[in-house]
C-alpha cells in the first residue's frame, strides 16, 4: 500500500512567502561571518612584536542598508609592515587573511539564504 501526500500551496501563499524572505538580512549575516573570518586569520598571520598591531585588527559589521564590512587596523605603521619598505620585505597579513577568510564565500552566503528560505517556507 502506497501513501501519497500532495501539497498544493496557492500562488498567493507562495508569493507572500517570497516577499517575506529577508534576503538582505541573510546576506549581511554572511558578510559579517566572512569579515570575522578575515579578522581572525589576519590576527593569526600578523607579525607580533608588542602585540599592538594584532590587537588593533577589527571589522565594522555590515548592516541591512549597507552590505559592506571593512576589516582594518588603526595603527599608523600597519601599512609599512603589510606592504614593506625599502629596508624590509612586506608581510601581507591582511591580504592573506582575506584570501583564507573568504575562501568559502559562495558557500557561506548560500547556507544563510538556504536557512532563510527554509524558515520562510515553514510558514506555509
Amino acid at each position: 500500500m502506497d501513501i501519497k501526500i500532495t501539497v498544493k500551496p496557492t500562488i498567493e501563499k507562495v508569493s507572500r512567502v517570497f516577499k517575506n524572505i529577508p534576503v538582505t538580512n541573510a546576506v549581511s549575516d554572511a558578510i559579517n561571518r566572512i569579515a570575522a573570518n578575515v579578522e581572525r586569520f589576519g590576527k593569526q598571520l600578523s607579525p607580533v612584536d608588542t602585540g599592538y598591531l594584532r590587537a588593533s585588527i577589527h571589522f565594522s559589521p555590515a548592516s541591512v542598508s549597507n552590505l559592506q564590512s571593512i576589516v582594518k587596523t588603526d595603527t599608523d605603521y600597519a601599512i609599512f609592515v603589510h606592504e614593506g619598505t625599502r629596508f624590509m620585505r612586506g608581510r601581507p597579513f591582511l591580504e592573506q587573511g582575506a584570501k583564507l577568510g573568504s575562501e568559502n564565500f559562495a558557500g557561506i552566503i548560500s547556507d544563510r539564504l538556504d536557512e532563510a528560505f527554509v524558515r520562510a517556507f515553514k510558514t506555509l
